[in-house]
């Protein structure tokens, strides 16, 4: 059976912000890395997390930019991140805009964490994530 592109988000956890950037320490031969590249493939990335899939988990959100681009985030530290190829393709992002930066991988300096996007990573089976789920469409006021 083919992976599903969207996957149900039923079962869930409401999103536990100690997980973010999974504060308790495991041994390092937990530590998984995972490759990946945006979207046209001009810039391609090795990424360490602290644990495996499905282990680690994966957030779902419900504002309308995650939902339309079915963003499906991790939240690494930046340390852990690394540009293999094309860093000179990388421009600033500036949310609700687009400039080539890991389709919409949310980025900032001042934090040493990052929110990768998983459909960005190689060789992923959206099925096997552990899922937790945020709220952020009530973030957003109503134009109404």
């Amino acid at each position: 059976m083919a992976p599903s592109l969207n996957p149900s988000f039923s079962n869930a956890a409401p999103l536990d912000f100690a997980h973010i950037t999974l504060v308790e320490e495991t041994p390092a031969s937990e530590h998984t890395s995972y490759t990946g590249a945006c979207h046209c493939g001009a810039v391609k990335f090795n990424v360490t997390l602290k644990c495996p899939f499905p282990k680690y988990p994966v957030n779902a959100c419900s504002c309308s930019a995650c939902i339309r681009n079915g963003y499906l985030f991790v939240y690494p530290k930046r340390g852990d991140f690394e540009i293999t190829q094309g860093s000179e393709n990388l421009t600033s992002y500036t949310f609700n805009t687009c400039t080539r930066i890991l389709e919409q991988g949310e980025t900032d300096p001042r934090k040493d964490i990052l929110a990768l996007n998983v459909r960005n990573f190689k060789d992923i089976d959206l099925d096997a994530l552990q899922y937790t789920y945020f709220d952020g469409k009530k973030l957003i006021p109503s134009k109404e």
